[in-house]
């Protein structure tokens, strides 16, 4: 027998996690896609089921002192969108996720759970080193994004954590953005570079780079980056090569139903021969 949840609090949430094993349900855009099956039939759920969309506790989204971005674990796409208080990087990228009525009812939180090497959002959240917060009846501990997702569906998450909360640090830096996909909207990433870069008196002083679509997760190589900050731009640009060649073993895409893996590696370089050449 499937049981469902629906606790009205944080504490109860937490305290029904601490005995049952349950599939967590915010907006469920993406759960509700694994567990369908044919036209007619209910979904194949096989353990219980937490509603949480209704624990207001989780819905927020503020600044702190030091200019952290606080994401609270219920918070939609068509909200963060729509605030102020989200970098416009963000919605650059949150806008090109999905469709309308999909992004007015999947949650940040749920599109890392889910951890697809395709997820949209996990590229900014890597290139901005954004956090998760995980809460049980035991503590609350937070992990680098970067760290809590270990490989396709596989997360750092124990069975009685609930994620409450995302924090993005701010990011005084420039940006590029691109994804690749088979149409201009409602389609899922073939590859997607996302860069960012600082530069002072003619040196790189911040470089980041966040690949999606080519690995079993979100590349961000910090060796890579921390090695070719500091440096000038003019030494970066003629340099080029060289850094696309750092990236031959991290590169590693999948042949699949949207593209050939062969195809994702050449445009995976481009585009990062394109953001390197605008670091001026």
């Amino acid at each position: 027998m499937i049981n469902h949840f629906v606790p009205k609090t944080l504490k109860e949430a937490l305290d029904i996690l601490s005995e049952h094993d349950c599939y967590i349900f915010a907006g469920g855009t993406d759960l509700m896609v694994q567990k369908h099956k044919s036209s007619g039939l209910l979904p194949a759920f096989d353990k219980d089921i937490l509603y949480v969309m209704n624990l207001k506790e989780l819905d927020y989204i503020k600044v702190d002192s030091q200019n952290n971005l606080h994401i609270g674990g219920i918070s939609r796409f068509c909200e963060l969108i729509n605030s102020p208080l989200v970098p416009d990087i963000f919605k650059t990228v949150f806008l090109e996720i999905a469709s309308p009525n999909i992004r007015n009812t999947a949650t940040l939180v749920g599109n890392i759970a889910n951890a697809s090497p395709a997820g949209d959002s996990i590229v900014p959240l890597n290139l901005f080193n954004a956090s998760v917060v995980l809460q049980s009846k035991r503590g609350t501990r937070t992990v680098l994004v970067q760290d809590f997702i270990q490989g396709v569906k596989k997360i750092d998450r124990e069975k009685d954590e609930l994620i409450t909360e995302v924090i993005v640090p701010p990011a005084d830096l420039k940006f590029y953005y691109k994804k690749v996909g088979s149409r201009k909207a409602e389609t899922i990433t073939k590859v997607s570079l996302m860069g960012g870069y600082k530069v002072e008196g003619g040196k790189v002083k911040d470089l980041r780079i966040c690949f999606g679509s080519i690995s079993t997760k979100v590349v961000k190589n910090h060796w890579i980056e921390e090695k070719y900050t500091g440096i000038s731009t003019n030494e970066l640009r003629a340099r080029i090569d060289d850094i696309i060649n750092e990236y031959d073993h991290e590169i590693r895409p999948i042949t699949d139903q949207r593209s050939t893996k062969e195809y994702r590696t050449v445009v995976a370089k481009n585009l990062l021969r394109d953001f390197l050449r605008q670091v001026k």
